[in-house]
């Protein structure tokens, strides 16, 4: 087996049993199957009345992952990690009332008492009984999410040739695309019960994260009203900061300077997950100029604090072996 890109300290992959199997993919379905049913509910949102069948195509999809939601967390009471369910990545204290608010504001319903019952998840080991029914599941949510990325290719597609207007910016387009083909690919390892060497996996979600989170400052900064000058400025530096972290993730090899950069990483995203989870709630209260709607505000601040999750969790390991 080969070896480590970080001084082939571990072994480039290893098998999961059916237990980590069953718990590692309904933690990864409780916090993308959301993620994936508000792509949905933003790309519909955003389109012009001239495309009225691409507004039922993306609602038909909003429907879709809400439904595979709603079937992960009947399958997840007792089989989900307990960092997960506290880390503020599958819901948050804002979630319920930011799916109102945006449900008065757009007239598209939202199942708050779904939002309510992921609140109530208990945590637990996964069960191993439920491995071959999980991997069928697996195999409807990598189905359903490919179609998905059909549609935002087409529409990213129909933008650039100048055949198609959305209110999304072509940006957004291609980052909520690539979020959903590394949900997939994801799904897919999990399938074929592979686990990547840890200091190759973070370096991974790190350089991934890194481009999300610089992203996520692009969009806050041209989102708010021009007035907003100090909120731009944070988000623009945030932004620059970020870009600059996946950068210097693309080349370090060294475990030493892996750990490292995971402490400064750590400081960088809490500070992003503070700004947002401040937006967020400054949104909620109607205190901020934007045009930003309330749930893309909770949105962005779930996926920081599943960045900081996946960042704490490798540092606490790294010390401990270290």
């Amino acid at each position: 087996m080969g070896k480590s890109p970080v001084k082939g300290r571990y072994p480039l992959s290893r098998r999961i049993d059916p237990s980590e199997f069953v718990q590692k993919s309904l933690d990864l379905h409780l916090f993308f199957l959301r993620i994936m049913k508000e792509h949905s509910f933003f790309l519909e949102a955003a389109f012009v009345p001239k495309n009225r069948d691409l507004i039922q195509r993306a609602d038909q999809f909003r429907l879709a992952f809400q439904g595979l939601l709603e079937k992960a967390v009947d399958l997840a009471d007792g089989n989900v990690s307990r960092v997960v369910l506290k880390s503020g990545e599958v819901v948050t204290d804002k979630t319920v009332p930011a799916e109102r608010q945006t449900q008065f504001l757009t007239g598209i319903p939202f199942d708050t008492a779904l939002t309510r019952r992921e609140l109530a998840l208990q945590p637990g080991l996964g069960d191993p009984d439920l491995e071959e029914k999980v991997q069928k599941f697996n195999e409807r949510v990598i189905e359903e999410t490919m179609a998905l990325v059909e549609l935002k290719t087409e529409i990213l597609q129909g933008m650039l040739n100048c055949t198609l207007f959305t209110f999304n910016y072509p940006l957004l387009i291609e980052h909520i695309r690539r979020e959903a083909l590394f949900y997939i690919e994801h799904l897919k390892r999990l399938q074929r019960r592979i686990a990547l060497d840890p200091g190759e996996e973070i370096r991974q979600e790190k350089v991934f994260w890194d481009r999300i989170m610089a992203e996520h400052s692009l969009f806050i900064a041209h989102l708010l009203d021009p007035t907003e000058r100090a909120l731009i400025e944070t988000a623009d530096d945030f932004a620059r900061r970020f870009f600059q972290l996946e950068t210097r993730a693309q080349q370090v090899k060294k475990a030493k300077l892996l750990q490292e950069l995971i402490k400064e990483e750590i400081r960088a995203t809490r500070e992003i997950r503070d700004f947002k989870d401040t937006a967020d709630r400054l949104i909620l209260r109607c205190k901020v100029r934007s045009i930003i709607i309330p749930l893309l505000a909770d949105h962005v601040l779930r996926e920081a604090n599943h960045f900081l999750a996946l960042l704490t969790g490798e540092n606490k390991r790294l010390f401990q072996e270290g």
